[in-house]
């Protein structure tokens, strides 16, 4: 096998984690309310806060970021932090300065 094929392998299984990282997330983001109503609450308030602290928390890493990670050096992309703040809160804050910058521009003109 030779090294372009074996980078394209890589980069391939680091999108498929990136990509089944994305739908897990949304798909409990999703089964969210659906746990709170129907589970009781020493399922549900245990899982939430194991989700709200992995996914903004200083303290622990998600195993699937962990293996993330570990593709992205393979690759040579930088490491990320947290897979949550890396793929939604950042993007949001960059989205909002720029909406804050474009606005300044129209008032200005």
């Amino acid at each position: 096998m030779s090294t372009q094929e074996k980078k394209l392998i890589d980069y391939i299984l680091l999108y498929s984690v990136i990509i089944s990282h994305h739908v897990y997330i949304l798909l409990f983001i999703a089964s969210l309310p659906v746990m709170i109503v129907k589970a009781p609450w020493y399922i549900s308030v245990p899982l939430i806060s194991w989700f709200l602290n992995a996914s903004i928390g200083q303290g622990w890493i998600c195993p699937w970021t962990t293996i993330e990670n570990k593709l992205r050096k393979k690759v040579g992309y930088p490491q990320i932090d947290a897979f949550v703040k890396h793929y939604y809160i950042k993007p949001y804050i960059r989205y909002k300065i720029r909406s804050k910058i474009r606005s300044a521009k129209k008032d200005s003109i």
